[in-house]
């Protein structure tokens, strides 16, 4: 890859990373999931492996599996963030979300290397 596509790439993993830290820490895996609206999620999973970032990788897909196994309250919440059909899954994902920012490492801490590298 040239140095231009590399560059490319590394601000897509920055873009995605830093969309991931903001909306996980503003409002945990809902606010990420519903920001989200079911687009790019491949591409941040690709992104959290690259950059080495294991445990959020971890809990993200742990919230998509959340999401898949209860669709009726996926597509409620989609809706509607407010959608009483929703608020099953909300739980689940504040839940995982809390026990994500309570955990070490942080995001922050798993991708320092490289960010450093990517300067």
């Amino acid at each position: 890859m040239s140095a231009t596509g590399d560059s490319i790439g590394t601000e897509a993993h920055r873009s995605r990373l830093d969309a991931f830290g903001q909306d996980v820490l503003r409002g945990g895996f809902a606010q990420l999931l519903f920001n989200a609206y079911g687009e790019g999620l491949p591409e941040l999973e690709e992104t959290l492996a690259a950059v080495g970032a294991d445990r959020a990788r971890k809990y993200f897909v742990d919230a998509v599996r959340l999401a898949l196994a209860d669709l009726d309250g996926y597509f409620a919440f989609m809706s509607d963030w407010n959608a009483p059909a929703g608020e099953g899954l909300r739980d689940r994902l504040h839940v995982l979300s809390v026990e994500y920012l309570h955990g070490t490492p942080t995001l922050e801490d798993e991708t320092l290397l490289w960010r450093l590298l990517s300067l």
